[in-house]
């Protein structure tokens, strides 16, 4: 089935359906909040890895969606680049490896970078069901590194589902800083909470 969704912006839209319970726009469809594991479960499809791609607009108006098939593992590049179905992806507004080396699994000491790879790398490649990126960039190709935030869907075979937020991770595992623009604001507010916790465990201090 084809979903046409502001077809002034982008054309067109291509959507699986019938792959279990959907969820409304409210709950799901939104550039900055994390989406229900229900939202993330309509994509899904028995014994494949799927990744979707949402670019929103200026208004926060979801203006297109694509979904591909998952066939190789992703690329953990370090803590804030990824390589998905042949896109690449950047999360957003973060900055990568704030301390090197940095306490992993709360005791253990390691490369910055290889803690990312050890965690993102399970968490993509093993336990994810449905990977979903958001991106304001509403045009691009896969040439273009997109800065978008990263949602994965874990569960079942008697496992809760539940939504893993790959941007909050980062961060409060003191692997990735929230950046700052020219005159200091927050490039990423809704995250400093992790990365206050972070610091407050000592994350990212393993002198």
């Amino acid at each position: 089935m084809i979903l046409r969704v502001q077809p002034k912006i982008i054309a067109t839209v291509t959507l699986l359906l019938g792959l279990g319970t959907t969820a409304s726009a409210t709950e799901g469809e939104d550039p900055y909040a994390e989406p229900p594991p229900q939202y993330l479960r309509q994509f899904a499809v028995e014994g494949t890895k799927m990744f979707v791609l949402e670019r929103f607009d200026a208004d926060g108006n979801l203006a297109a969606r694509t979904v591909d098939t998952l066939t190789n593992d992703a690329i953990i590049d370090g803590p804030i680049e990824r390589g998905l179905a042949g896109w690449r992806i950047r999360l957003r507004g973060l900055s990568p490896c704030p301390a090197d080396p940095v306490v992993y699994n709360r005791v253990q000491v390691w490369r910055c970078a290889d803690a990312a790879q050890d965690y993102a790398g399970a968490i993509y490649n093993g336990r994810a069901n449905v990977v979903l990126c958001k991106t304001l960039v509403l045009e691009g190709d896969r040439d273009q590194v997109l800065p978008a935030s990263c949602f994965l869907l874990v569960g079942g075979e008697g496992e809760p589902l539940r939504t893993v937020y790959d941007d909050d991770s980062m961060v409060f595992l003191g692997l990735a800083a929230i950046g700052r623009t020219p005159d200091g604001r927050s490039r990423r507010p809704d995250l400093e909470a992790s990365q206050a916790l972070s610091r407050s465990m000592g994350f990212q201090n393993a002198d």
